[in-house]
This record gives C-alpha cells, sequence and structure tokens, in this order.
C-alpha cells in the first residue's frame, strides 16, 4: 500500500531516538514531523556542558567504529569524532594502587574462554545483535551471569564488567544476558579491548545537536505534553498551546511514565510497570592532583559496594582545572541518595589520592529501562512489538532495544523501515 507522505507525525523525545526518527522518516520523504522535548535541550543522555571553554560529559561519553547507523548519519550530516583519545589502567578499590585488570595466571584460560564465546555468538546465538528483542534464544533470557556459566565461560564478566556494570547497567547477577550482549556484542567488546574508541571534541551532544539543525521542522523544546488522547483514528496532543493533531505518534520517552499523561490501553499500562531501571549518578568534580588516565575500579563494581566510584573519566590531558566526572550505580533494592553517594564519592577521591576541590554538576538518572528475565521468558517484547501501530502509535526508544546511542539509532532505523 502506497504511504501518504503528507501524514502529520509527533515524535515524543529528542534524544538519539527521537531525532534519528525524525530523519529516517524525513529521509523517506515525509513532510511533517513534529518532534517535542521536554527539555530546554535536544540530546536526551548525551549531555555536554560546558567548563572553561571545554566540554565534559555528564551523560554518554563514548562511541566504537561498530557503532555504524550513528556515524553513517554522522558523515550525513558532516560531524566527525574528533575528541580527546581514551585511555585508561585499572585501580584497587581499598588502597588506590594501580592493579591488574586480569591476572597473569588467569590469562591463558581467558583467552580459551574468550575464544569460545566469540564461538558461540556467531553461530549459536546468531542474530543476537539484531536490533530489538523479538525471538530471542532462550539462553538469553537469563541473567549474564548464568548465562557464563551455562556457556562456561565465567572469566569473561571481568572482561564484560567494565564497560558495563562501569557505566551503569546494572549487576551481572540481576541484568538479563540479552541486554549485556546486545550493547557489548563481540565487534563492540573488542573495540573497548583495544582502546579504540570514538568521542567528540564537543561531547556527544554535538552529534544530536547538528542533526536537529537539519531537520525541516526544528525539534519544538522545553513543551511539556498535558495529555494525549487516541481517537477518531486522530492522535490528540494537548500542549500549553492547545489541542494539535496528528495522523500517528512515536513515543521515544519512557514508556513506564506513558499512564501520566497518556490515554493508555490495559495492555499498556500492564506491560510498561514492568520496566525497572537503573539509579546511576554522575558527579563533575574538580580535583587536587588531577589524574593522567582514566581509571576503572573493579572492586567497586558489586552490590555490596554501591554508591562508591567504579570509573572516573578523565577527559582533558595536562588541563589540571578541567573536570573529573565520576560514576555511580546504586542498589535496586537500597536506594542510595545523592547525600551518601557525594561522601562516598569523596572519600573514593582520596584513596585514589585525588582530593575533591568542589562539585560542578550532578545529576541522577533513571538509566537503563529493562525488563527483568522473567518477562522476558513470558514474551513482554513480542507483546510490545504486537501493538506497534495500534491506535496510530508506536513505541521506540531505549527500552525497546538497549540504551546506548546506536542501539537506539538502530531502533529507530528499525522501526521506520517496518512500519513507513
Amino acid at each position: 500500500m502506497a504511504k501518504d507522505l503528507k501524514e502529520r507525525i509527533c515524535i515524543v523525545g529528542a534524544g538519539p531516538s527521537g531525532l534519528s526518527a525524525a530523519w529516517y522518516l524525513e529521509k523517506k520523504g515525509y513532510t511533517d514531523v513534529t518532534v517535542l522535548e521536554r527539555l530546554d535541550r535536544v540530546g536526551g543522555k548525551c549531555d555536554s556542558p560546558e567548563y572553561k571553554g571545554k566540554n565534559y560529559e555528564m551523560g554518554a561519553i563514548m562511541g566504537v567504529p561498530s557503532y555504524h547507523d550513528t556515524i553513517e548519519i554522522m558523515d550525513e550530516i558532516g560531524v566527525e569524532a574528533d575528541g580527546p583519545k581514551l585511555d585508561r589502567k585499572f585501580y584497587d578499590a581499598r588502597t588506590g594502587l594501580e592493579m591488574m585488570g586480569i591476572s597473569e595466571e588467569e590469562m591463558p584460560e581467558l583467552q580459551a574462554q574468550m575464544a569460545k564465546m566469540g564461538e558461540l555468538l556467531a553461530t549459536k546465538y546468531k542474530g543476537y545483535n539484531d536490533p530489538g528483542h523479538l525471538n530471542i534464544h532462550p539462553d538469553l533470557t537469563e541473567t549474564f551471569y548464568d548465562f557464563c556459566m551455562i556457556n562456561e565461560v565465567p572469566l569473561c564478566m571481568k572482561v564484560w564488567i567494565n564497560p558495563y556494570t562501569a557505566y551503569g547497567y546494572g549487576y551481572f547477577n540481576l541484568v538479563p544476558a540479552a541486554y549485556v550482549l546486545k550493547y557489548l556484542d563481540w565487534e563492540t567488546m573488542n573495540s573497548f579491548i583495544r582502546k579504540d574508541l570514538l568521542t567528540w571534541k564537543k561531547g556527544t551532544q554535538e552529534v544530536w545537536k547538528e542533526l536537529s539543525y537539519r531537520l525541516n521542522k526544528k525539534p519544538r523544546l522545553c513543551t511539556k505534553i498535558n495529555k494525549v488522547r487516541r481517537e477518531d483514528d486522530k492522535v490528540y496532543v494537548y500542549t500549553e498551546f492547545g489541542r494539535e493533531e496528528y495522523d500517528k505518534i512515536i513515543f521515544t520517552s519512557p514508556l513506564q511514565d506513558l499512564h501520566l499523561y497518556v490515554d493508555v490501553t490495559e495492555e499498556e499500562e500492564e506491560l510498561f510497570s514492568k520496566i525497572k531501571y537503573e539509579d546511576y549518578k554522575v558527579f563533575a568534580c574538580t580535583v587536587e592532583n588531577y589524574p593522567t588516565i582514566s581509571g576503572y575500579i573493579p572492586g567497586n563494581m558489586m552490590q555490596s559496594r554501591a554508591g562508591h566510584t567504579m570509573v572516573y573519566y578523565h577527559r582533558w590531558e595536562n588541563e589540571p582545572e578541567q573536570i573529573v566526572t565520576m560514576y555511580v550505580l546504586g542498589d535496586p533494592q537500597e536506594r542510595v541518595g545523592v547525600k551518601e553517594a557525594r561522601q562516598l564519592v569523596e572519600e573514593d577521591l582520596e584513596t585514589l589520592g585525588m582530593n575533591l576541590i568542589d562539585i560542578v554538576m550532578h545529576k541522577s538518572w533513571r538509566y537503563f529501562p529493562h525488563v527483568n528475565c522473567d518477562e522476558l521468558k513470558h514474551g513482554w517484547y513480542d507483546k510490545v512489538e504486537g501493538m506497534q501501530g495500534e491506535l496510530g502509535t508506536y513505541y521506540a526508544g531505549e527500552v525497546m532495544n538497549f540504551g546506548n546511542i546506536d542501539e537506539c539509532v538502530a531502533y529507530s532505523k528499525l522501526l521506520v523501515n517496518r512500519f513507513f
């Protein structure tokens, strides 16, 4: 059936998911695409403030060469990954002294297990990194800890944990393997091992700012949606400007919040109430004894050390007045407050040989929306995908694939190609 390129389409959210969806729709010839954003900026969790003339990261930090869809957009809009090169060391959580990420004794066995993991992903679990979570292998509905034990590759967790748990995506004894491997697929994981990483001088947010400038209709910022009503084959969006009429709507904003302003169906309310998220905090600090390199603290990447610094990001070399960002993951069972986390960050800085001067900014993110293993086993994604298009409504964003940049973009591309 021929597509109506004059359909009025509303996209809720101007993060990577929403902006890339708008971009792909416009590339297909759609002429009336409106992006509504609650905040006063685009980018979502790509948030790159400026301090003393240079940008630092309060959200996403980096990409890898296998971010194919993001890089394709960058090429189309003329953005380059021109940021500082990333490097890191590993530090003991108790002493602050440098340590080996993997001991020499473990290395031969780890190499054998890594080879086995690579073979399994390419054969038994082929397709595991395709966008979305339809028809996933049953093993991937287990926690990543159990997945590694089932496949007898437990040492692989020591490699995967640093770019996973340290960046706020949860603990391996709780998180389904499907999510871990969607983000850290074989190619991406090896980019981290090789330290083959992409950054942007003006920060990750710059990609999305530049993309927003290229859209035919610029995103409307500072827009609070009071309610959405889907009736008479139309979608009515109510803002402070009044009622706006659309033919279709794409939600890339948190689906677990739809019941607060959308006339959700019983099925929508039931499914989206199952979404969980991580409590992830970022502290932008100025310090004495400015570090020479970024650092992972593996000993803090477990529930029993919730609230402690798991990684710190040193972005600008030889810039002692610049920002060091500290990353803290809470405990899903016992929330770690900002006051407690700040105190632990200060203690961790002292352990690492840095003294806190000031906290320039801090953020508590509702991070990594996902569902648990039981929901995966019972077909949560099959049910949500089965609702796509009903009442002129489509669902995208982090939870539909994974919460990193390229997985968000890849899913938006898939959605537009499937339904528009």
